[in-house]
């Protein structure tokens, strides 16, 4: 049968009547619809990417929400770049998939690698060919795969880990299943520590903190070599409890004399509490002993309330600091003071409980007197009339193990009076008043003395100065005079309040000083005392106090004995800056506790990277060269060493320390 031709005329009918017109317009409009799903369309579509694109060809697919760009791309989004030769996005996942050159920016991160498909949503995705550089601390991460996890996590079955630059890093990390979320830790298997390319260490486990702010985990360990103790390491470990808490654990180990093992904690909250504990013990195999240490300060001062403090500093040996610290301040100190005191404040007044206890170091601390405790009153300077009035008032419990014990009252009221504004006196007028109940007093008969005393100063003095072009001389004279008389004498010295005895001098004074530019440049001021109750030898030692800040730093004090026309005592220190080097000089005497001993100290900067510090100590009345502080730092961008070389009579100690910057610093 033939098919019948089309008849256009009805097909015209049909659409006078709607009914053809819509057919052809819905047929129309499917047909368009299939050619632009099934053909490319340039950029010019009107569907908008929701990412800035641009690119020398870039092609979009409705079908599949995916665009394709080729030739310099470049895309920005949410405060991420990334620039390659070819992509693709999918504006409904966020994909992108970049390949030849790839780079990518955010404000933490920057990534380069040959190719890469990462999610901007959730920051995840996987480099190939790849080197990560986090910006903050400086950390690289590079490897043939490397999978993103999100944010600043980073897996790869096989990298490399460092902090340096440079296409041959200084040092790096190689390893296997290396697993680091940077600002926290790293974890790796096999890995082997490099120096250039160069492998020098081996562990088949690595766990270690990345630190960009603090973190838990070992820092580095320094290694010692001393005389006396042999070979050591001292491995700290850091524990980061919370924001305002931390813990540092440390074991110290000695070839010569054992293992110590010390914590210490801190801590801080808000009202001004602060607070930090350490505790140390060590078992000496070579003397048999047990040596063990305790240091705390914690302070909790609220600016308008009750508050304390307290200081604790003991060990139970007196020659612990001798054997084992390198520090000449803590080797050489005699005493160990802690203190702890509660104290509630008022306008002008304070009210306070005091506990202190001394070790000494030298001799037995049994013959040393103890506060435990002591409830005194301060009233500070208050304004009555035109005078003054100020008030201490202390009721102690002074306690020696091994000699007179005391619980001691001390009230000490104070009048002063001022005058003048050319020429100033000064005067003030006191009572004191003391008394007594001693125990452990096989020695004395009278168990409950009294002291009363009268005391009396006036200082009187006047300022002159002079202008020129660019200094002021300022000359300013006083004269004091000194009396206290006193009921009692002869009293066991527990501390200062016992040496509250007749006194009747007189202080001349003449001040020079020089101010440069507005600012004090130079002093000297000379001292003469006369003192009544001294016999046949009235006058006091002639003292002389120098002091200079510009051009060569100086200090010095002297003490002369005019009867003997020798010099009792002298403490001297001059210091020299260089652009690149300091270098300062000291000098201590005392004539009385034969002390002659020099000090020289110079530091040096001779390149950027090279640190320099030296101390030496040298004692004209006994061992010679006493003491020597040697430091070297040498710094470079992403490492460093520190050596350091101590020496001391009968003993010296070297020790070794490397930073790796971003592991064993921030």
């Amino acid at each position: 049968m033939r098919t019948p031709a089309p008849d256009y005329n009805q097909t015209f009918r049909n659409s006078r009547d709607g009914t053809g017109f819509t057919a052809h317009c819905l047929l129309l409009i499917i047909l368009l619809l299939f050619m632009q799903t099934s053909l490319p369309s340039k950029s010019s579509a009107t569907e908008e990417p929701r990412i800035n694109m641009t690119s020398d060809s870039l092609d979009y697919f409705f079908r599949t929400k995916t665009y394709v760009a080729t030739g310099s791309v470049e895309l920005e989004k949410d405060g991420v770049f990334i620039k390659t030769d070819k992509a693709s996005y999918n504006d409904e996942t966020s994909r992108i998939i970049a390949e030849g050159n790839v780079l990518y920016e955010d404000k933490d991160t920057t990534i380069r690698a040959e190719k890469a498909w990462i999610n901007l949503e959730s920051e995840t995705g996987k480099l190939y060919e790849a080197e990560v550089f986090y910006k903050k601390g400086n950390y690289y991460l590079s490897g043939k795969e490397i999978e993103k996890r999100g944010g600043n996590y980073f897996y790869s079955p096989d990298a490399t880990f460092t902090t340096c630059d440079g296409a041959v890093p200084v040092w790096c990390f190689r390893g296997k299943k290396i697993d680091v979320v940077i600002g926290e830790r790293l974890k790796a298997r096999d890995v082997t520590f490099h120096i250039k390319n160069v492998p020098v260490l081996y562990t088949p486990y690595l766990w270690t903190p990345v630190i960009t702010e603090r973190q838990t985990g070992f820092l580095m360990p320094a290694v010692r070599y001393s005389r006396t103790r042999g070979f050591s390491m001292n491995i700290p470990f850091y524990w980061a409890i919370a924001e305002n808490r931390d813990a540092t654990l440390v074991l110290d180990t000695y070839s010569k004399r054992g293992t110590g093992a010390g914590i210490e904690y801190r801590f801080v909250k808000p009202g001004g509490i602060e607070s930090s504990w350490w505790v140390y013990y060590i078992r000496d195999i070579e003397l048999n002993k047990d040596f063990w240490e305790i240091r705390a300060r914690h302070e909790n001062r609220p600016a308008d309330g009750p508050g304390g403090f307290l200081n604790i500093n003991f060990v139970n040996e007196g020659n612990f600091y001798r054997e084992f610290s390198p520090q000449l301040e803590l080797r050489t100190q005699r005493f160990l003071e802690s203190t702890a005191e509660l104290s509630a404040p008022s306008a002008d007044s304070r009210l306070y409980l005091l506990s202190q206890y001394w070790v000494d170091m030298k001799h037995d601390t049994g013959d040393v007197p103890q506060r435990l405790p002591e409830l005194g009153y301060v009233l500070n300077y208050r304004k009555t009339g035109s005078f003054m009035l100020s008030t201490t008032a202390n009721a102690v419990n002074l306690w020696r193990e091994n000699a007179i014990s005391a619980r001691r009252l001390d009230i000490y009221p104070k009048l002063l009076y001022s005058t003048g504004k050319d020429y100033v006196l000064s005067s003030m007028l006191a009572a004191r008043w003391t008394a007594y109940s001693y125990f452990r007093n096989s020695d004395i008969t009278d168990n409950s003395p009294q002291r009363s005393a009268f005391e009396y100063n006036v200082v009187a003095r006047t300022r002159i100065f002079r202008d020129y072009a660019y200094l002021r001389h300022v000359i300013e004279p006083s004269v004091r005079y000194h009396f206290i008389s006193t009921s009692e004498q002869n009293l066991p010295v527990f501390d200062s309040t016992e040496l509250f005895g007749k006194t009747s001098r007189i202080e001349i004074s003449l001040l020079n000083r020089v101010i440069f530019k507005g600012k004090k440049t130079a002093a000297v001021r000379v001292t003469q005392g006369f003192e009544a109750y001294n016999g046949d030898r009235p006058f006091l030692p002639l003292t002389i106090e120098a002091y200079m800040e510009k051009f060569i730093p100086l200090q010095l004090d002297v003490a002369y004995n005019v009867h003997t026309g020798k010099v009792e005592t002298l403490s001297s220190n001059l210091r020299f800056q260089f652009p690149k080097a300091g270098l300062s000089v000291g000098q201590r005497y005392n004539r009385e506790e034969d002390i002659m001993l020099y000090t020289t100290a110079f530091d040096l900067d001779p390149y950027k990277s090279v640190h320099i510090e030296a101390k030496l100590w040298y004692d004209a009345k006994g061992d010679g060269l006493r003491d020597i502080d040697v430091n070297l730092k040498y710094s470079r961008q992403c490492w460093g060493i520190r050596f350091e070389y101590s020496q001391k009579p009968g003993d010296y100690a070297i020790m070794v320390l490397f930073e790796l910057r971003g592991f064993t610093q921030s």
